[in-house]
């Protein structure tokens, strides 16, 4: 029980350490509060601890030199991921939320212009280069300028990024800790056994 207790605390730690680190770069990119935010950064931080809790017993059940290759593989897979999602999302707040000139989590969530009520499309047809906040200052609400799926769908999309580059970057972090763990003991375990021979 003691080990269980031991290996959850560490792992939480690690976690943690994760959303701390870098000045809490993974909560101030979280999405607006409007979107959820809160529970994109919640179920992140389960999220990742249910992967280190994974990627700690799949590392525990082959020898290290076996799944050193696989480590790294999928650590540097893992790390093409949240390199491109680490692009799509910054294009993706920049669609999806406005004031561009406000801090993210004070802005509000627009959807594209595919999803404009045709109220708001007839205007923007009249104001070329309309923005998010022109067309919301002519109207009562966001509901009277998109549509309600299209706020859904930016919302969703914001959410699903958000989360996608959350886990690749803790995923490709703990696959490659795990390889270079198992490089160092492969490589502290292959003089003794090149001694005893």
């Amino acid at each position: 029980m003691k080990n269980r207790t031991d290996l959850l605390t560490v792992s939480a730690q690690a976690v943690t350490f994760l959303f701390a680190m870098f000045g809490g770069v993974l909560k101030k990119i979280a999405p607006p509060d409007q979107v959820g935010a809160g529970y994109s950064v919640g179920i992140a931080s389960f999220l990742a601890l249910i992967v280190l809790l994974l990627i700690t017993a799949l590392a525990r059940t082959s020898p290290s030199r076996a799944l050193l290759r696989s480590w790294l593989i999928a650590g540097v897979l893992l790390f093409l991921i949240a390199g491109s999602s680490s692009i799509v999302y910054p294009q993706l707040i920049d669609s999806y939320t406005y004031p561009q000139d406000r801090p993210l989590q004070l802005r509000q969530i627009n959807a594209s212009d595919q999803y404009l009520t045709d109220n708001a499309r007839k205007l923007k047809s009249q104001h070329s280069g309309a923005t998010a906040e022109f067309l919301v200052e002519n109207f009562e609400n966001d509901q009277q300028v998109w549509t309600a799926a299209g706020l859904e769908r930016a919302k969703r999309e914001l959410r699903l990024c958000y989360l996608c580059l959350v886990l690749s970057l803790a995923t490709a972090i703990f696959c490659l800790l795990e390889a270079n763990k198992a490089r160092v003991n492969a490589e502290t375990s292959a003089p003794s056994s090149k001694g005893s021979s």
